[in-house]
């Protein structure tokens, strides 16, 4: 294991500050790795380091509110890709923007990609069963339709043969009358 390895996966390089926030709010961060990053963080970026070492060994940038930026991308898209729910089609885009952004910067995030491949397949498939349910409900509303043309039909001739059947009604008398 290298010496770089080594030390990202250690967590004696931890640091716990108290800052503020560009709104001025006081905030509580810890330094992981050399990305800051916020307390109600830490165990998923503890996490992706413990399970995915190589993600940051390649990022260049030694700007820490750059580094804090690209964390935070991070830390989004993955929360976006462990939604149970399927993803929004602009959720997607946003996805994979994000971690062409992440690759460029340096970032070995391979394992996103996959699950970002499983969240297409699934709004693929919802999509498919979507367009299948609106299709079926369109020939259902046309069936309904004819149904409905036919059972007017149907009415007026039923009207029309009780008519025949009771020829003294108040109806046929009025009708006989003003022509009704």
């Amino acid at each position: 294991m290298n010496a770089a390895l080594a030390m990202m996966m250690t967590t004696k390089h931890l640091r716990r500050n108290s800052s503020t926030n560009s709104n001025g709010v006081l905030t509580d961060s810890t330094n992981i790795n050399g990305f800051v990053v916020e307390l109600w963080d830490e165990r998923l970026v503890r996490w992706i380091f413990k399970t995915y070492p190589e993600t940051a060994l390649n990022v260049q940038c030694q700007n820490p509110e750059q580094r804090t930026y690209f964390m935070n991308v991070l830390l989004y898209t993955i929360r976006i890709l462990v939604h149970k729910r399927p993803l929004s089609d602009a959720e997607l885009i946003t996805t994979s923007k994000n971690l062409r952004y992440l690759t460029e910067a340096g970032f070995k995030v391979e394992w996103l990609w996959s699950k970002l491949e499983m969240k297409k397949h699934e709004a693929y498939l919802d999509r498919k069963k979507r367009d299948s349910c609106e299709a079926r409900i369109v020939k259902l509303k046309l069936e309904l339709k004819k149904l409905d043309g036919a059972m007017s039909g149907l009415k007026a001739e039923l009207k029309n043969e009780e008519a025949k059947l009771n020829p003294r009604s108040f109806r046929n008398l009025l009708g006989n009358c003003f022509c009704l």
